[in-house]
């Protein structure tokens, strides 16, 4: 029975390679970068996906995947499609392509001296594909911003350490601290997991010896608590290394930085006891972040059948996608990263960055960005502003872009001033999508649960992989190999199936 059940299991992750990728409003181009002529420089491969609509020099942010993952993967299961086009920005996903050393299928070398030095290695080449990027493409000099799992966390921080003098902000999702060997992954293949730590003096004097910048990158990290690969002490480590190397020296512990903690947000169905901690360089939450932290604990299985269990995932939220090392259920990791991406401009002076000293502080009242379908009524949810001495103020705001007759990403400018003359700014965007089509108010399609996992309905997964379960409420609906049976799925949004009727597909 045991062997029938490893039989099963490989056979459902050989199928899963056969689910179509999604198909998404913007496009996807691939390119590849010719290998450089500098030390351990390869020819790589990656993807840029480019929102419809965008308007003027756009954000970037670059997507690093993981171990045992492709760019591929980025694209289909994180979220991060869907939040491009929610927030504007031109993404990017690079692929290892080819490596050297002794390594497991398509990691990131992080822990390789020759690949996490400036103008050396893999750390070079992404620089190199995000400067092709700004060549090919329109980008925004003060909104660079990159992110990764596992060992591409790890190499984000690397670049953020290496070319804090090119990007703005880093997010490090289950990654690991600059100058870390590979014995700080656990490859036990054991719960709970064990690993080596460099001792974080150490770690911040490598950070200091590669830095040839003075800009304090500030820097998200993202870790489950119950990780049984990436284990708990990187997560502090990224945290108390990066308040040693920016801080000031009294705020350079995590005790002294600590501005602002709550619960994580958004989040999709569960939070798993989600917190998010704020350390800024004065430990007041009017600050620019040094370092943000979303540690939580969450759940060890995933419903791939491919992953190992081990609670070492990037968390997709609503729109993203369970797949190999991504599930969708917790805290939103797109949504939440491009919260702190978006407060963090590398001049500090974008949307959402603290104001100058002195000036007022204005809050956007109601979603950013707002959607709205085609001919849609645009009304603006407005902005309060407060000052320190003058209080609440008044706001006034210009939303003369918008213009619902037209699909496209528009803005509303709010201004306030108070009594000393000092003025801020804030932008909320406006996003008027094309009009859903009319007729059924969903697509029903009946067949068996093979017949759904084929055809990218469903997916393979719960225990052993013998069940069917709904590609995107995760409803179990029947023997992953029935041929016989039929049961009917409900495409509640174009390309996202359900096995519980969606409430908009009721009349």
């Amino acid at each position: 029975m045991a062997a029938s059940a490893i039989v099963l299991r490989h056979l459902a992750a050989a199928l899963l390679v056969l689910l179509p990728l999604a198909v998404f409003a913007g496009s996807t181009q691939s390119f590849t970068l010719a290998a450089g002529s500098h030390p351990g420089s390869r020819d790589r491969i990656y993807k840029v996906y480019v929102p419809d609509g965008l308007s003027g020099p756009a954000p970037m942010l670059m997507a690093l995947h993981g171990c045992q993952q492709t760019h591929d993967d980025v694209l289909r299961d994180w979220g991060l499609v869907a939040a491009a086009d929610r927030h504007g920005f031109v993404l990017v996903a690079p692929f290892i392509t080819s490596y050297d050393g002794l390594r497991n299928t398509n990691c990131w070398g992080f822990w390789f001296d020759v690949h996490r030095r400036e103008g050396s290695g893999e750390v070079e080449d992404l620089h190199r594909i995000a400067v092709r990027v700004e060549s090919d493409f329109a980008i925004d000099p003060a909104r660079r911003y990159i992110t990764g799992l596992s060992s591409g966390g790890a190499m984000a921080v690397v670049a953020a350490v290496a070319h804090n003098e090119y990007w703005a902000a880093a997010a490090s999702a289950s990654g690991l601290p600059f100058g870390e060997s590979a014995a700080s992954v656990s490859l036990s293949g054991r719960c709970p997991g064990s690993a080596s730590f460099r001792p974080v003096p150490q770690i911040a004097a490598a950070m200091r010896a590669e830095l040839d910048d003075t800009y304090p990158i500030p820097l998200m990290v993202l870790q489950n608590d119950r990780d049984c690969t990436v284990v708990q002490p990187a997560g502090r480590n990224l945290r108390d290394a990066h308040l040693a190397v920016f801080g000031d020296a009294g705020h350079d512990t995590a005790t002294e930085a600590l501005a602002a903690q709550r619960a994580c947000s958004p989040v999709f169905q569960v939070d798993h006891g989600c917190e998010h901690r704020i350390y800024t360089g004065d430990g007041t939450a009017a600050s620019r972040s040094i370092v943000e932290t979303v540690f939580f604990s969450g759940p060890l299985n995933t419903p791939d059948p491919s992953d190992t269990d081990h609670g070492h995932y990037w968390i997709g939220g609503e729109h993203g996608r369970d797949g190999r090392w991504a599930i969708r259920r917790g805290p939103s990791y797109p949504d939440i990263a491009w919260d702190f991406f978006v407060r963090h401009p590398r001049d500090g002076t974008g949307p959402g960055a603290p104001p100058p000293p002195g000036a007022p502080r204005i809050s956007l009242i109601g979603p950013d960005p707002l959607e709205l379908e085609l001919g849609e009524e645009f009304v603006d949810p407005g902005a309060t502003a407060t000052d320190a001495e003058d209080g609440e103020l008044p706001v006034t705001a210009d939303c003369s872009s918008v213009d619902t007759g037209s699909t496209g990403r528009y803005s509303c400018v709010y201004r306030a001033t108070d009594s000393d003359g000092n003025t801020s700014t804030a932008t909320r965007a406006v996003v008027v999508l094309p009009s859903r089509p009319t007729g059924p108010l969903c697509t029903i399609e009946t067949a068996s649960p093979l017949a759904h996992i084929l055809a990218g309905r469903a997916v393979v997964g719960a225990r052993f992989g013998l069940r069917a379960l709904a590609r995107d409420d995760g409803v179990d609906i029947g023997f992953a190999w029935d041929t016989w049976s039929r049961v009917r799925l409900y495409e509640g949004e174009p390309g996202r199936w359900y096995g519980r009727e969606p409430q908009g597909c009721r009349t």
